[in-house]
């Protein structure tokens, strides 16, 4: 079986070559299906990544957030540990952590019960995760227990199976263009 590693430069160099029309498409069935999802509809507050190098976009999500008056939080990685901050306005962010946009002057978030939309290079299946190496979100989630998560990906992205941790938080469902993992 290949490595966490080999499997991740695989997904995230097949991502890399998505035509633009390719990415586009599946980005916008992806959006769709997160902005109506009973999830995002009922939360108050939406803790979101902000996307690089051709994830899935969270720009349109986190704009129908603002439209819909829910709390928007992002993250920011101080001292290796991730922490939410409230973003009203895309102005609040410069580049950060690995070149990553985040949020900055911003207030930490601490609502109750947020929806946590989050990445990932690689999924299978059973909903397990393989990040980008830096366990941010299973640190977070491991304090954070309250939150429903959903991971966004492209539907080649989830795998039959891979290797995994037990540590290892899995999502509660990942959204793809094809439908719901």
């Amino acid at each position: 079986m290949e490595t966490k590693k080999q499997i991740r430069a695989r997904i995230l160099e097949r991502r890399r070559n998505m035509s633009e029309k390719e990415w586009q498409e599946k980005n916008a069935a992806i959006v769709r299906c997160v902005i109506t999802h009973p999830w995002f509809l009922q939360a108050e507050e939406i803790y979101c990544y902000v996307d690089y190098r051709r994830e899935v976009s969270t720009k349109e999500i986190i704009e129908q957030a603002w439209i819909s008056k829910k709390r928007v939080g992002v993250p920011r990685i101080d001292d290796c540990r991730m922490e939410f901050y409230y973003l009203t306005e895309f102005s609040q962010l410069e580049k950060g952590f690995c070149g990553i946009l985040e949020p900055k002057n911003c207030e930490m978030a601490n609502g109750r019960h947020p929806l946590v939309i989050m990445p990932g290079s690689v999924f299978d299946v059973q909903r397990h995760r393989i990040g980008y190496g830096g366990g941010f979100y299973d640190k977070y989630l491991e304090t954070h227990t309250d939150c429903k998560t959903m991971a966004l990906a492209f539907s080649f992205q989830v795998e039959k199976a891979i290797p995994f941790e037990m540590h290892d938080i899995c999502p509660h469902m990942i959204i793809t263009e094809e439908g719901i993992v």
